[in-house]
């Protein structure tokens, strides 16, 4: 019931006269079928008295605006159900996605390293979905709402008694629905299981990477008898819930028998005594099942809703994700970043990646970062760029403590290459100005960043689209590191991230990258990681992680002058060129 009200609370004021237009054009539906039992009682009321003499007006005047009503009700359902597709929930799904992306671009990056957000955020985009069916279905409900108003009230206007006569109607289909949400959630929660089960495994079989591993070693059949094993669990549980409900059904079939025999009883009574002319029977003829109807569209409606409360649930999971940001701004001084006893633990993780680093990064200093696979150096590097917080320690970043800067404000000062960077299916141009889309592109800069980077590829780059998938052109991953290089280049921040920056560069132009590399890192902080130590030589500091720890730090000339772990690494990579 929380989510319902939170899915209105929500819903309602992304478009709110849309909603107003949308269930002003419903309510004539739900008002007019009392104006249709009343024009029928006329007719049927004026036929008993044919043969009086009365003008043929007296007859075809209600027959006439009977048919005219109806006209009029058709054509505000039509026009009702056309503007809820097009003129509101369009706007609606729009404004969600909207809350979507809003609360992703609040929530701390150290979100972006876990695989279970981006499930989270996924499953909110198709929760969405769930939250209009919602507040469509309330709507509806509220019409539904009306129509029994409206068709009741004249019922009782006839007779009194006849408040009877819609509380037995109502009765049975209420018991009924009740009971039939509680199995039908109860079935939800029990088929919850095996259902992922089937997803995940269906996933498996179906999913380029996978099925090619399971068809090499042969364990597609495995993999399928898994999925087969959900389905026959599933299967099993809504067989046993059906035969549940049929004997529910045949129970509740007695009550509805029970309770109509009472209305039909009622009716016969009414005319018989006088108390109803004729019409006024035939009414009740035609609203006893008007008014069954409409009572089981809207228990019918409330399950529905309980249903999709469930499923959007993964919505509101996103929405209460805990945005924790600082408020100062970060500006560069004279010590970049400081770190006293920092340790750092991945989410769901017993073991530490970072344990007990302490370091001083000063203002202009280039400091390289080295290890075995492993060993933290990414870890370390997302912690000097305000990717992680800390678990354990201290850690300034422009002399102010990590968790009381704005994220957006130390992402300001730092143009970063990381390891796995995007390849974003746009013109060149447009993956250049990524980079630094806070002012205006400028083509004779992006021009000059392609040219730094070596990315020649024509004079037209706002023109040239990449990526097969949109009929352009693909580029080698070579290529596109390198693009992502021209888009560091671009963006020019004192501060410069680089996390393997030409890994899936050729070994022969590696050292040209480099060089370019040391001409953009002028009169800037560096952070440059890399297992590839020959590119780690004019470092000012050389930080060696071992198992998360500093092991070693100093110049190139002091490592290998201390014969230690550095120096063993540096030897080691040596002999595939020397051996080679």
């Amino acid at each position: 019931m929380k989510n319902i009200i939170r899915t209105l609370k929500l819903v309602i004021p992304i478009a709110p006269l849309r909603m107003t237009i949308y269930l002003l054009l419903s309510l004539p539906g739900a008002i007019l079928p009392a104006v249709l039992l009343y024009l029928q009682r006329k007719i049927v009321d004026r036929a008993a008295d044919f043969g009086l003499g009365l003008p043929l007006s007296y007859y075809m005047g209600p027959v006439l605006f009977l048919i005219g009503t109806y006209m009029i009700q058709k054509m505000f359902e039509l026009v009702s159900r056309q503007y809820m597709e097009f003129g509101y929930f369009r706007y609606v799904f729009l404004g969600l996605d909207a809350k979507i992306h809003q609360k992703s671009a609040k929530i701390s990056l150290e979100h972006y390293d876990s695989a279970q957000y981006f499930l989270t955020v996924e499953k909110a985009k198709q929760a969405s979905m769930f939250l209009v069916f919602t507040a469509n279905l309330a709507i509806m409900s509220l019409v539904l709402i009306f129509n029994l108003i409206s068709v009741g009230g004249y019922l009782v206007s006839l007779h009194p008694l006849l408040i009877l006569f819609v509380v037995m109607v109502s009765v049975p289909v209420i018991l009924e629905k009740r009971k039939g949400a509680g199995y039908q959630s109860r079935l939800m929660q029990d088929l919850a299981q095996a259902g992922r089960r089937k997803s995940y495994a269906l996933g498996l079989l179906s999913t380029a990477g996978s099925k090619k591993e399971l068809a090499h070693h042969g364990a597609s059949c495995y993999v399928a008898e898994r999925y087969l094993a959900a389905c026959r669990e599933a299967d099993e549980k809504e067989g046993s819930h059906i035969r549940k409900m049929g004997g529910i059904g045949l129970i509740f079939a007695g009550i509805r028998s029970l309770f109509h025999s009472l209305s039909v009883f009622l009716m016969v009574w009414l005319l018989v005594t006088g108390r109803i002319t004729i019409g006024g029977f035939s009414v009740l003829l035609a609203s006893f099942a008007a008014l069954t109807g409409s009572f089981t569209q809207l228990f019918d409606h409330a399950g529905e809703i309980l249903q999709t409360n469930i499923m959007s649930a993964s919505f509101f999971e996103l929405m209460d994700l805990e945005v924790t940001d600082g408020r100062k701004k970060m500006e560069p001084g004279g010590e970049v970043a400081r770190l006293e006893h920092v340790s750092y633990r991945y989410p769901n993780e017993q073991s530490y990646a970072l344990k007990d680093i302490s370091l001083s990064i000063q203002k202009g200093e280039r400091i390289a970062i080295v290890g075995e696979n492993g060993a933290g150096k990414t870890t370390l590097a997302k912690l000097l760029s305000g990717f992680l917080l800390p678990s354990e320690g201290v850690m300034e970043l422009g002399g102010v403590e990590r968790s009381q800067l704005e994220e957006n404000s130390i992402y300001e000062q730092i143009s970063a290459v990381y390891q796995e960077f995007g390849r974003y299916k746009l013109t060149l141009a447009q993956n250049v100005y990524l980079g630094d889309t806070t002012k205006e592109m400028d083509h004779e800069k992006i021009s000059h960043a392609l040219e730094w980077a070596g990315i020649l590829l024509g004079n037209h780059p706002q023109e040239l689209l990449l990526g097969r998938e949109f009929g352009g052109t693909e580029l080698s991953g070579g290529q596109w590191q390198r693009l992502a290089l021209a888009r560091s280049h671009y963006r020019q921040r004192p501060i410069l991230f680089l996390d393997e920056p030409t890994a899936a560069i050729d070994p022969l132009e590696e050292m040209a990258i480099y060089q370019r590399l040391h001409d953009l890192a002028q009169d800037r902080t560096v952070v440059l990681v890399t297992h590839r130590l020959g590119a780690v030589r004019g470092a000012d500091k050389i930080l060696v992680l071992n198992q998360g720890s500093i092991t070693e730090a100093g110049s190139f000339e002091e490592l290998m002058e201390q014969r230690g772990y550095f120096y063993h690494i540096w030897n080691e990579q040596a002999k595939w060129y020397r051996e080679g």
